[in-house]
């Protein structure tokens, strides 16, 4: 419309051009930061397979610390990580079996169960909710990933969900007596 109006031609190409060449910066640089979140870097004992788990906001948990900039999480033999930090949804993750020399190897994170049986060992992320605790107000808040190190098998099983609350359940009961 502008250009069919008797404006100069100076005029019509400001109103047109510049509008676009402010736009794409700007909203570069807004998505840019809207988005950012810091790289997070998961390591898992070789050995392990099935759910890793994260447990936010226990004032008894660890710490994280950072290297080149990525935030490290160091798994226990367990698989669950007590964490002294708040939740944090977004996911910018890198993941690796770590064997006792300290050697890494990348774990592919898969998107969907068909991705599975393509390469071993692979990660998929799963849920994130709270836990009821029957002797305390606060209730236990997790992320769990579903790491496929020696089985591609999806574990939809039930009673060993059960067995892994019951487990975290009596981790953080004995990290908060600590």
């Amino acid at each position: 419309m502008v250009f069919l109006s008797k404006k100069p031609i100076k005029t019509k190409l400001l109103t047109t051009i510049l509008p676009i060449i402010i736009y794409v910066p700007v909203t570069y640089v807004f998505l840019l930061a809207y988005n950012y979140t810091t790289p997070k870097t998961f390591l898992i004992p070789i050995d392990y397979d099935g759910t890793v788990r994260v447990v936010y906001e226990e004032k008894c948990g660890v710490e994280l610390h950072v290297e080149n900039g990525r935030q490290i999480f160091q798994f226990p033999k367990s698989g669950i990580l007590i964490l002294n930090e708040p939740f944090d949804g977004r996911i910018n993750h890198e993941y690796y079996l770590v064997d006792k020399s300290g050697r890494q190897i990348k774990v592919t994170q898969v998107l969907d169960d068909k991705d599975l049986g393509k390469k071993l060992p692979s990660i998929q992320v799963g849920g994130a909710g709270t836990l009821g605790v029957s002797d305390s107000d606060k209730g236990i808040t997790f992320s769990d990933f579903y790491l496929y190190n020696k089985d591609t098998t999806v574990r939809d099983d039930y009673e060993l969900s059960q067995r892994f609350d019951s487990l975290t359940t009596e981790i953080v009961r004995a990290c908060r007596k600590r």
